[in-house]
C-alpha cells in the first residue's frame, strides 16, 4: 500500500540528506514542507523542515499522537515509543549502520 498524501500522525522514513533512513512523525505541514519529528534528535519544538519529494510516506499512522499534536500535548517520549515500535515492525533499526 502507497501512501500519497501526507497527514500529521503518519509515519516518514528520510530518502535523501545525510539523514537519510531515519524515521520520522509527521507533526505538521508548511506549504510543500513538511514538519518531522522523532523526539529525541529533533523534538516536536524543533522539527526537522523537509521537502516532500526527500521523504517516503509509510503506511504506518498514530491517531493517539496525532489527537495529542492537535490539543498541543505532545511528548517526546510518546513520539520515540511509536518510532520504536514502527522500527519493530518493519525489521530495523531506527537509522542504518554508518560507515566507520
Amino acid at each position: 500500500m502507497k501512501v500519497q498524501i501526507p497527514e500529521i500522525g503518519g509515519a516518514a522514513q528520510s530518502a535523501a540528506g545525510r539523514d537519510k533512513g531515519r524515521l520520522y512523525l509527521i507533526v505538521g505541514l508548511s506549504g510543500g514542507e513538511l514538519l518531522l519529528a522523532d523526539g529525541r534528535y529533533r523534538p516536536v519544538e524543533n522539527p526537522k523542515r523537509k521537502n516532500g519529494k526527500h521523504v517516503r510516506l509509510l503506511p504506518a499512522f498514530c491517531p493517539e499522537i496525532a489527537e495529542r499534536i492537535a490539543q498541543g500535548k505532545d511528548q517526546n517520549s510518546e513520539i520515540r515509543a511509536a518510532l520504536k515500535r514502527l522500527a519493530q515492525e518493519r525489521g530495523q533499526k531506527d537509522r542504518p549502520q554508518e560507515k566507520e
